[in-house]
């Protein structure tokens, strides 16, 4: 299958990368290789061309990790004549994989008859009916059920994820807190997912939009997400997480939260009266941590079961075959 895929990368955007759009195009990149070709070419992901390009590195929203250097060999991919290939059909489909960023050449696309598809990886809830009336389009954050719209989640590079759980914890809670800017100290990739693969669990939530890569980053780490207010998700939004067990999860174990300062581990619009009135344990992180394996052994199952669904379930590549299999 060959594949024009249109992406939105763009010097003049306030950040370069686009999660949902990049990750897409990795995993479509993983079954069919050279023959999916981006345009313009997405220089960040590739390994060799990041290194060409002069380029401000606080332009990547949270530093770039796990979508930056994931691809290989930029000038192998064949990026000429991409308007008249549309004209003879030469490609099997066309993917706009950020349609409210760009629609380039889509008057040509539907002119000459290629298939086409729309996703939307935007945070927020709107539609845009004018391309959603004109073909299959993949919204990000589908809150209600939409005839016309498919529902489309992150995921994760298969080689990004831990093959196996750390059984040495570190941390009963991971100490990056979501929100709590002193607490993004992580300068690298690799002591980014360090800190998650020595934690037991790591804190979560719906920001800008349910979906948020770090739910799938703790997960690839082998760290259970405490996921506050999942149960409040709508149906069709992040449809790949496993929603029912992440929920047992917190319900069994939220309890550890009360052990923390919640001045520091939760935002205001997270912090109740209970929360706020709850007693501060005086123990250290490392006692915590003991006491709580003491008397939760099962907690390893519960991390290998999650780790072995995101293997199956929440890569790059999954991803992209789902979205094939909704065409054909």
């Amino acid at each position: 299958m060959k594949i024009l895929y249109i992406h939105s990368n763009s010097e003049d955007t306030q950040f370069y990368n686009d999660y949902l759009n990049d990750l897409l195009l990795h995993g479509l990149r993983d079954l069919y290789g050279e023959n999916v070709v981006d345009f313009p070419g997405c220089w960040y992901l590739y390994k060799d061309e990041i290194l060409k390009r002069k380029h401000d590195e606080k332009k990547f929203w949270g530093k770039g990790f796990t979508i930056k250097n994931i691809l290989n060999d930029y000038n192998s991919i064949d990026r000429e004549d991409i308007h008249q290939k549309i004209k003879n059909k030469y490609f099997n489909l066309v993917i706009y994989g950020s349609i409210r960023r760009s629609d380039l050449f889509l008057d040509d696309v539907i002119k000459y008859n290629n298939k086409f598809i729309f996703v939307d990886g935007e945070d927020d809830n709107f539609i845009e009916e004018k391309y959603s009336n004109l073909g299959l389009y993949f919204k990000r954050e589908l809150i209600s059920k939409n005839s016309k719209v498919l529902p489309i989640s992150f995921a994760i590079p298969k080689n990004k994820i831990l093959d196996k759980i750390d059984k040495n914890p570190e941390s009963l809670l991971a100490p990056l807190i979501p929100g709590k800017l002193n607490t993004y100290i992580y300068d690298s990739e690799d002591s980014y997912y360090e800190m998650y693969k020595k934690s037991i669990f790591g804190l979560t939530y719906k920001k800008a939009g349910w979906d948020c890569l770090r739910h799938y980053e703790i997960l690839m780490n082998g760290c259970i997400p405490l996921f506050l207010d999942l149960k409040n998700c709508p149906n069709d939004c992040i449809t790949t997480l496993p929603k029912k067990e992440l929920i047992e999860s917190l319900t069994k174990f939220e309890k550890i939260l009360n052990l923390y300062n919640q001045f520091k581990i939760f935002k205001k619009k997270h912090l109740t009266l209970k929360r706020i009135f709850s007693p501060i344990s005086l123990k250290s992180d490392k006692e915590r941590l003991i006491d709580f394996l003491n008397k939760n052994e099962i907690i390893f199952n519960i991390k290998d079961n999650l780790l072995d669904f995101t293997k199956k379930n929440l890569t790059t590549e999954i991803l992209a075959k789902n979205i094939i299999a909704k065409i054909k």
